[in-house]
């Protein structure tokens, strides 16, 4: 009778598991098809179109991770549109991932009914991750799959762990440069935690083994493109992301942090290879002066403020994913790990997502914490607190009331989703993605091809960027978009700038009739059709 119900439950978690992949399925082609096409996803297709056109020298990207172009990429071949591409991409991606934190729960200490409860938070969180941007969305979906290899209790036992642990690094890597310092240093903090654990000789040797083996596998798998990306840019490098970021940080004059946007979109600036749509299609080229906290004591006190400051910011965001999280964090070391022996939590996987929200977080102090960098964090507070609950459900005060048991869940539950719903409410409400590609679609019949340019002014009551819109009209009018000039910039100044990088349309973002008097020489296209833009065709004298 025990092994029925067992089986009767897997048997429940595995029917939730298949409703949510196809509630997930329905919804991604269903729903929203416009918002999945970022300004982050319209680069990677571009780098994508250079490997089919054979432009190599070009698709070889220090900065960007080659992994999301590399699977856009058959899409392509078979000559499907690029939204078309991206919405198999995530529809994969997605239910992959649905998939792989389903096994993963299985590593940690949950009844098959606590885990169908966590598949139900788990549809708009990663309906929501499919909203946003696609190289953290795929990053998520790898390392899923690596913990669940190595958060095995069983890992010694097979050789194959430590090979597919090195291969799934790897493709980690190729998703975002920042996991590979984090592979490296949590594939050994791990199996030193498996050794260490490890009551026998032979289990310490075939740990040490499997260790041994993904190290050469990750080593060999990366090799290529490091040395690639080395080649390209004169430089012993696994990426060039990680030092633009730092650099990027460096204090001004005053020891404030400047702003980011003054520092990388000031001013024109060409795409730096011909196919480019922007020059932000590969930010390597552009140049930050090097600096380190140990210049001087002002820099150090600031690296200080900055790694405090991110300290806090993840602990916003953490909550931000759960108003429980920081109760989820106490309650699961209070329950699993506090009071027992070294011995004993070694030889037990509890420990491990505690270590690897702890390595993966803090990975990012130095540099910007942003809610998606963490999403693999939310993931494992989502199966963490699914384990405290179950424990939960064993104290008498829980057994004994089934309500409690109820209110719980369902609070449990309401924490998880509401930051998802929040998200896919405000991008149904407005998308700066889909309203680009509503604008671009009016614009289609003025034949608008060339060398674009824009204001540089943040809009009001949007505040997104004017650049970031006028880029996204060029990926979708197969121009180039060149910037905005610099601030205070003379109307004198801007024509001569204008002239300079040969800027065909001048897209000017604003309610404003106050418009530099220069243009006014020259046709504007839209005659008040689209609200806040007009734009000017430099190549044209006003009629």
């Amino acid at each position: 009778m025990k092994k029925y119900n067992s089986f009767f439950n897997f048997r429940s978690s595995f029917v939730m598991l298949l409703v949510v992949l196809i509630l997930y399925s329905v919804l991604v082609i269903t729903t929203q098809h416009h918002d999945r096409l970022l300004g982050d996803t319209m680069v990677r297709l571009s780098i994508a179109e250079k490997y089919i056109q054979g432009d190599f020298s070009n698709a070889i990207n220090g900065f960007y991770g080659p992994l999301v172009s590399w699977i856009l990429i058959p899409f392509l071949l078979l000559g499907t549109s690029h939204l078309f591409a991206i919405h198999a991409f995530y529809l994969i991606i997605g239910l992959l991932t649905i998939i792989g934190v389903w096994s993963l729960s299985y590593r940690f200490e949950l009844t098959e009914k606590i885990r169908s409860i966590i598949l139900v938070p788990l549809l708009p969180l990663v309906i929501s991750f499919s909203l946003n941007q696609s190289v953290d969305f795929l990053l998520l979906c790898i390392l899923i799959f690596y913990f669940g290899i190595v958060f095995k209790i069983n890992y010694s036992h097979s050789i194959y762990n430590g090979i597919l642990s090195g291969i799934l690094g790897a493709f980690a890597y190729f998703a975002k440069a920042y996991a590979f310092p984090f592979f490296l240093s949590h594939f050994l903090l791990i199996n030193i935690c498996q050794y260490l654990g490890s009551p026998s000789k032979l289990e310490k040797k075939n740990i040490i083994r499997n260790a041994i083996a993904g190290i050469i596998l990750f080593s060999i798998v990366s090799a290529p493109w490091i040395i690639l990306i080395s080649n390209k840019y004169n430089k012993i490098n696994f990426s060039t992301s990680g030092g633009f970021a730092y650099n990027l940080a460096k204090p001004g004059p005053d020891g404030k942090p400047e702003i980011l946007y003054e520092k990388t979109f000031n001013g024109f600036r060409e795409p730096f290879n011909d196919s480019a749509i922007l020059a932000w299609e590969d930010p390597t080229y552009y140049y930050f002066e090097p600096w380190s906290p140990l210049q001087s004591w002002g820099y150090f006190k600031y690296f200080i403020q900055v790694i405090f400051k991110n300290i806090t910011h993840a602990l916003l965001i953490y909550e931000s994913f759960s108003s429980f999280s920081i109760a989820i964090i106490i309650s699961y070391f209070l329950l699993f790990i506090a009071g027992s022996s070294k011995r004993l939590l070694l030889q037990n996987n509890v420990l491990y997502p505690i270590l690897t929200m702890i390595l993966y977080t803090g990975g990012y102090f130095p540099f910007h914490i942003e809610p998606r960098y963490l999403w693999t964090v939310n993931i494992l507070l989502l199966l963490m607190g699914g384990c405290v609950l179950n424990s939960f459900f064993h104290f008498d005060f829980f057994m004994n009331s089934r309500l409690i048991r109820y209110i719980l869940i369902i609070f449990f539950t309401f924490s998880f989703i509401l930051m998802p719903l929040k998200t896919i409410k405000r991008k149904s409400q407005y998308n700066i993605d889909k309203g680009m590609y509503l604008i671009s679609d009016k614009l289609k019949k003025y034949d608008m091809q060339g060398n674009f340019a824009s204001t540089r002014q943040y809009m009001v009551p949007d505040p997104i960027i004017a650049g970031d819109k006028t880029y996204r009209l060029a990926y979708y009018l197969n121009s180039r978009y060149y910037g905005h000039p610099p601030r205070d910039i003379s109307d004198q100044d801007l024509e001569k700038e204008l002239l300079k990088y040969n800027i065909d349309y001048y897209f000017v973002w604003s309610t404003s009739d106050n418009i530099p008097p220069f243009l006014l020489n020259y046709k504007e296209l839209t005659g008040g059709e689209i609200a806040g833009l007009k734009i000017y065709s430099l190549k044209e004298a006003k009629d």
